[in-house]
């Protein structure tokens, strides 16, 4: 059986074709924008106009593309952007017209199970772990022993909202990446103690995994599974906070519209990898959108 996930985020609106059989997911396809729907969100307390458009054009163009693939069931979601936005009814119902069937608004713990399963259908059962997803409104924690969710945190920080709140200049003063990292500990600073290994997933680390790679177009299968150690991580961080934003779109591996982004994303990890005292993390390709599509393929959703 076929089946779609979409995954409309803060950032960036996701769509994976994929094919179901005796419990193992297969992509096939997968379709991905970076729209900024939560852009300016958390000051004015609305989604701009701009956003709005483009996820929507963005959701028509990839529901069309569903058009002769013999797709089954699809389920599509909306995370931390439309949790947050007082308006989101009427772009919920725009969005059905676009898609099809209803985009659903999933809560902070439908996300962070979800996201978990993904991750390990991706990089394999996490015995004692910690699973990261560093999204652009917010960020999700989850705790897994024995691959099961033992505890969930949601954390109202992303790579947006904390590059719109705290990264002003260009390249970033010191004090600007200081006020940043502060605001970060605020929230790492009160998360439990972790398990033994931490798999990270998102935009942030796959990006980070390119660079530490050297690819210029973009390739799941080397990225997935691919480790990065503390040391390069703060290394990369350096590196990245130090340039401007058009010298890192340069950069081999860097997807445009997330050369702003990373600065506060790599800093994130680096801040979340100390707090538990890690030396490295596995980066997952696979998350939220395949935890989707696995659940897609065992009914939910809707039948195409």
């Amino acid at each position: 059986m076929k089946v779609a996930a979409f995954d409309v985020g803060t950032n960036t609106i996701r769509c994976l074709v994929a094919r179901s059989s005796g419990g193992v997911l297969e992509p096939l396809k997968i379709f991905r924008r970076i729209t900024r729907l939560g852009k300016g969100l958390r000051k004015s307390r609305q989604l701009s106009a701009g956003p709005v458009d483009m996820t929507l054009r963005a959701l028509r163009d990839f529901s069309e593309e569903l058009a002769g693939r013999n797709v089954a069931r699809a389920w599509a979601v909306g995370t931390s952007a439309l949790r947050d936005a007082p308006t989101r009814a009427k772009i919920l119902e725009k969005a059905e017209e676009a898609l099809g069937f209803p985009l659903e608004v999933i809560s902070g713990e439908e996300e962070a199970r979800l996201t978990a399963l993904g991750v390990q259908g991706g990089i394999g059962r996490i015995e004692d772990g910690m699973v990261v997803d560093i999204g652009g409104g917010s960020t999700e924690v989850v705790r897994i022993i024995a691959g099961a969710v033992r505890w969930w945190k949601s954390m109202p920080v992303g790579v947006v909202h904390l590059t719109e709140a705290c990264l002003r200049s260009d390249p970033p003063l010191l004090e600007e990446i200081r006020r940043m990292r502060k605001k970060i500990e605020q929230f790492i600073g009160r998360l439990p103690a972790g398990g033994k290994t931490l798999a990270a997933t998102a935009g942030t680390p796959t990006t980070l995994a390119a660079l530490d790679l050297g690819i210029d177009e973009y390739d799941p299968t080397l990225v997935n599974g691919h480790v990065l150690s503390l040391d390069r991580v703060n290394e990369l961080t350096d590196t990245l906070i130090r340039m401007k934003i058009v010298e890192r779109l340069g950069l081999p591996g860097m997807e445009k519209g997330r050369e702003d982004l990373i600065p506060a994303g790599s800093v994130m990890i680096g801040q979340f990898m100390k707090h538990w005292g890690l030396l490295e993390m596995i980066v997952s390709d696979w998350g939220l959108l395949e935890g989707v599509a696995m659940e897609a393929a065992t009914g939910r959703g809707y039948t195409l």
